[in-house]
């Protein structure tokens, strides 16, 4: 999703370093979602923390300035069909998805694999 992005951007090629927001120059975050949840990550899309970006014009970008392409999806076949486009900034996120607290348990779990699990 994040190379075809890029392409109808007129990026002559993928822009996405795995970093957030995903195409930095742009302030722009891609999530493909086939499942009711999103995953945000370690901050909320509506922080004023400043974002780890070089300044524009002397202006620090923050969390809540980027914008959110938020693409869903379902799966058959092993075919993605795209069903829908949202896109809004961190800023007014909250006002187009419902934030669920769950547990409130902020972090992520993460195991280790096996060294020769792909071997």
């Amino acid at each position: 999703m994040h190379s075809l992005v890029c392409e109808y951007l007129g990026y002559s090629r993928y822009e996405d370093l795995g970093q957030f927001p995903d195409i930095r120059n742009q302030l722009l975050e891609i999530k493909l979602q086939t499942s009711p949840t999103i995953d945000l990550g370690w901050v909320l899309p509506n922080s004023t923390e400043e974002l780890n970006v070089p300044a524009l014009n002397e202006c620090n970008p923050r969390h809540c300035d980027t914008r959110y392409a938020i693409f869903y999806a379902k799966t058959e076949d092993g075919l993605v069909t795209l069903t829908h486009l949202i896109v809004t900034t961190g800023e007014d996120f909250f006002t187009r998805f419902r934030k669920f607290n769950g547990k409130g348990i902020n972090g992520k779990i993460q195991i280790p694999l096996p060294r020769n699990f792909f071997d």
